[in-house]
């Protein structure tokens, strides 16, 4: 019994190193390896990126983890990838894989990892990118990241790359980056949005291409051809009167409330939609503190998963008119509300709304 233990373990050190010896060269086929890290907006700044390289004639794999699990491959198809238990970081070795098997020059794979150990695992021994991106720091994932701003800009700085480039868009952790990009022998450049480029993702887009050789005219050109990720926020006719605003996808409430001021300025008659997820407890928490707790609103409605939780939790915050949907077609019922506003997730029952609501458009 105990040799046969020894041999187990013997040929699982074997088969680790192999896949390590695997990695090590598949990575090194690369030009460049860009690892997308930060709080809000690492699939669209995953596509951009794709869309801008692409377009400038480089061979590239782009994977990302957004509203479903893809990756496109070098002839700009996409493919779902399907997923036989929970996430685990050990995707990514085979999305590399898959990345040298096409023989891409450039390969950009969005972070999968939330806690912090995993993250640092994940650019160290996994991906190590050389050209990378920490979007921007905002609440979200605090029960693996930290309640703090400053905790969770520590833990996304785990995928800093030794002896490359980080990008990214946000000025109040730009020194702190600087400093720890320092200490690792790598540049730091910040992404500032300008007269010509407004959008923080789109910038960060270019500023990754600038480096790279492309100019802002060809970047233009080049992220016409950019295709948003399933869920992106969007305004859908649910009737003559009433319209529904996709807010799902953009998960933390710092951007949601973003967002939403980008749209309305009133939101005493909105009716939210907050969709609910098991796994995500600490985005509940946030929503209740940092975006309705700060808003006019008519109601909250819950639908999704462990509604009467959600709703207990809603109403010991001091929320008001909270009430739930086991069903999310019933929203078709809401008739007095100009306008319905989706938040928190979309994962479930709000990826089948938005579905459902993208095939009627199509239909029409």
């Amino acid at each position: 019994m105990l040799l046969l233990a020894m041999l187990l373990t013997l040929s699982y050190i074997v088969y680790l190193i192999y896949e390590k010896r695997s990695n090590d060269k598949y990575l090194s086929k690369f030009k460049y390896v860009i690892h997308v890290n930060g709080i809000r907006g690492k699939t669209s700044v995953c596509r951009l990126i794709d869309a801008n390289l692409r377009g400038a004639g480089y061979r590239v794999f782009t994977k990302t983890t957004g509203s479903s699990p893809i990756y496109i491959d070098t002839n700009g198809n996409e493919h779902f990838i399907n997923r036989k238990g929970a996430a685990n970081i050990k995707e990514q070795l085979n999305i590399i894989k898959l990345a040298y098997k096409e023989n891409a020059e450039v390969l950009i794979i969005e972070c999968m990892a939330v806690n912090p150990e995993l993250q640092k695992i994940s650019q160290s021994q996994i991906i190590r990118g050389n050209l990378n991106v920490i979007t921007n720091v905002r609440y979200d994932h605090i029960f693996d990241m930290g309640e703090s701003l400053d905790d969770i800009a520590g833990s996304l700085a785990n995928t800093i790359p030794e002896n490359g480039m980080l990008f990214t868009s946000d000025e109040n952790y730009f020194d702190y980056f600087r400093n720890l990009c320092s200490k690792y022998n790598s540049i730091v450049i910040l992404c500032k949005t300008d007269k010509y480029i407004e959008n923080e993702n789109y910038i960060i887009a270019y500023e990754v291409g600038k480096f790279l050789g492309i100019s802002q005219e060809n970047f233009l050109k080049n992220v016409q051809y950019y295709k948003e990720d399933f869920g992106t926020h969007k305004v859908y006719e649910l009737s003559d009167k009433i319209k529904f605003l996709n807010l799902f996808s953009v998960n933390d409430p710092q951007s949601t409330l973003k967002v939403l001021n980008n749209i309305i300025i009133d939101t005493e008659d909105v009716t939210f939609i907050y969709n609910h997820r098991l796994d995500r407890p600490d985005r509940l928490f946030l929503f209740a503190k940092r975006f309705f707790g700060i808003l006019l609103y008519k109601r909250i409605i819950i639908i999704g998963e462990n509604r009467s939780f959600a709703i207990r939790f809603f109403k010991k915050e001091g929320l008001l008119n909270v009430t739930e949907l086991s069903n999310w077609n019933d929203i078709f019922n809401i008739k007095d509300s100009r306008l319905i506003v989706g938040v928190g997730n979309i994962k479930g029952c709000a990826y089948e709304l938005i579905n459902f609501l993208e095939e009627d458009k199509i239909n029409e």
